[in-house]
């Protein structure tokens, strides 16, 4: 069935082999070395290097058939291959003497410099992205004295290619994601007020610390591996029945159209502490994976924001004027919707009238570019928190 490429069924095995350990690569970075050898052996290569390098984006360079060399051999050998690779098209690999004759390669600097003192000559290269900051190639190559890369050994390299292609965009995305949560928690981490992920089935899959601060005063809030609480009986059934019907508010509350038919407002309950301190207030910000802040765990379904009445959260309203050219009005109702507050209570509070105050979100949602008030409400508090007191 694979006659067309001339590959034997023992090779399409080693292949296959090859990719698997491609795919692991990418989701074990220390996995790269062992997959670049299974690279190498696949296609009938005794050397080879996959590196990766650009500004802004982790760099690699994995090496199999030979020792660590040097750094600036390294880079030599780097910069010397991305110089010839340069005329592969992307992403199909080549032998060296479809881009050079034999003779002329021998006379080239590539080959005394890089390629002889290495103890080799014939190779095969293929870049997999080919950007001003960013190049990522792969090449392979035979011992001096051996003979050339055949035509089943380039065919065999072509059904590889495409998967370290995608296994190196794999591990650039999870990269990426990697350093985004980091930074999405480091900034919750730093809230000078508590804030709970809960998942689908309501367990904590993250609290910052000023959250388990509360919780460890065994005064009022109950945070365990498997559920948000409350000391008293009634405020724990409360907080469990509201935290229960944030979970399920997406699913009951969608029109037909897949549009929400009542707005994901914040629900707000009372958690008694010990006298004088004043009780807790924990809002329930009931969320779908659309509205999750970027850098958080997609599983979260429900975000608690733990409040302590004498510590208010401090948000800028110039900050939040200036990022989304809010009025001073605009800025304050998204202010006090950010805090709790339903629309009829910071219209009360502002002095204007309900209708009024819908004006106003209508043009807040516009300005935010979002279309629910549970989506305002987090960009807002992402984007005008204050994170240091």
């Amino acid at each position: 069935m694979d006659g067309d490429l001339g590959v034997t069924m023992t090779r399409i095995d080693t292949v296959h082999r090859a990719i698997r350990h491609i795919y692991e690569a990418a989701l074990a970075p220390g996995q790269w070395p062992g997959a670049v050898t299974a690279v190498a052996h696949a296609i009938g290569g005794h050397k080879a290097i996959l590196s990766a390098q650009g500004s802004g984006v982790p760099g690699m360079a994995v090496m199999s058939g030979c020792d660590a060399p040097p750094p600036w051999i390294r880079r030599e050998v780097e910069h010397g291959l991305i110089r010839w690779t340069h005329a592969c098209p992307l992403g199909k690999p080549l032998r060296q003497h479809a881009l050079m004759a034999d003779a002329a390669f021998r006379r080239s600097a590539l080959y005394n410099d890089i390629i002889r003192p290495a103890g080799g000559f014939y190779g095969i290269a293929a870049p997999l992205l080919r950007l001003p900051d960013h190049q990522v190639y792969f090449a392979a190559g035979r011992e001096l004295g051996a003979v050339d890369f055949s035509p089943n050994d380039v065919n065999a390299a072509r059904r590889i290619v495409p998967h370290l292609a995608a296994a190196i965009e794999v591990q650039s995305r999870l990269d990426l994601a990697d350093r985004r949560a980091r930074d999405a928690y480091e900034v919750i981490a730093r809230l000078d007020f508590g804030v709970i992920l809960l998942d689908a089935r309501m367990r904590p899959i993250f609290a910052n610390p000023r959250a388990e601060l509360l919780a460890r005063d065994s005064d009022g809030l109950v945070l365990t591996r498997h559920q948000v609480s409350a000391m008293a009986a009634s405020d724990a059934r409360a907080l469990q029945d509201a935290i229960a019907a944030a979970v399920g508010i997406n699913r009951r509350c969608s029109s037909a159209d897949g549009m929400p038919a009542v707005p994901l407002a914040p629900m707000r309950r009372a958690v008694a502490r010990r006298p004088p301190l004043a009780p807790l207030v924990v809002r329930i910000l009931p969320v779908d994976a659309s509205d999750v802040p970027e850098g958080i765990s997609t599983a979260t379904r429900v975000i608690l924001f733990v409040m302590e009445p004498n510590r208010p959260p401090g948000i800028d309203p110039v900050l939040l004027a200036t990022t989304f050219r809010f009025t001073r009005r605009e800025a304050a109702l998204a202010i006090l919707l950010a805090r709790g507050m339903d629309l009829a209570e910071a219209a009360e509070e502002l002095g204007i009238a309900k209708g009024t105050a819908r004006s106003y979100l209508k043009q807040v949602l516009a300005k935010t570019y979002t279309h629910r008030q549970a989506e305002m409400v987090s960009v807002v508090l992402r984007v005008g928190m204050e994170v240091s007191r």
